[in-house]
């Protein structure tokens, strides 16, 4: 299934660099803050996005050199972002850990009580990520510009990465809504809802979807 038609935005699409992760982790901080599975994580909302500003610098210092990250851009401001990573790519290595040793000592410091829990969550999502698969690892837009077409336009972005060479593409959320959003865009549910309160009925979940291959452009 080809992707549905990004709408037409001023935002130019570029590729995020170095100098720019702060902005961009600060963006998906404030996108995602409200997401069930970080205020299951972070449960208190006075520190949450900056916890979320510290571990998003690290993920995206890490995309940035192993995978690719796109950003759209209005007026020099970044207003959204999305993180790719190539098939065998993700979870990060061991080198890759130690590289990042620093950041992740500052997001212990910070996420504090919350750390055994992220490493949880971490270690679940990287399970379900397929080899074989290109990864969505984040998609967020400023909070004051959703529902305008950012976020399609994004992934507009990266599905061209992907289908010039093709093969599948997977990603994951814990918002229900979520689910209707990325399904109109050629996603389905891969597997049921992994909980992460164990077995709790009151959720949150882990809604792991992938997205079938579409043929090389020729």
């Amino acid at each position: 299934m080809r992707p549905v038609p990004a709408p037409s935005l001023p935002d130019l699409v570029q590729p995020l660099r170095p100098s720019g992760i702060p902005a961009a982790a600060a963006v998906l901080a404030a996108a995602l803050a409200d997401d069930p599975g970080f205020v299951h994580l972070f449960p208190v909302r006075a520190r949450r996005e900056r916890e979320l500003r510290a571990i998003y610098r690290m993920t995206l210092s890490d995309a940035v050199r192993y995978g690719h990250v796109f950003v759209t851009r209005l007026r020099g401001e970044t207003t959204g972002v999305i993180a790719l990573y190539p098939p065998g790519a993700y979870p990060m290595t061991p080198v890759r850990w130690w590289r990042q040793g620093l950041r992740i000592a500052r997001i212990a410091v910070r996420t504090r009580e919350h750390s055994l829990g992220l490493i949880k969550f971490g270690d679940m999502t990287s399970a379900g990520v397929p080899c074989s698969a290109w990864y969505i690892e984040a998609l967020g837009v400023r909070p004051d510009l959703q529902r305008a077409g950012r976020g399609k336009k994004l992934m507009a972005t990266v599905f061209s990465v992907i289908d010039e060479v093709g093969g599948p593409s997977y990603l994951e959320t814990t918002k229900p809504d979520n689910v209707v959003y990325y399904a109109a865009l050629g996603y389905e549910s891969v597997r049921v809802p992994v909980p992460m309160a164990g077995a709790s009925a009151d959720g949150p979940w882990i809604f792991p979807m992938g997205r079938e291959p579409v043929s090389p452009s020729l």
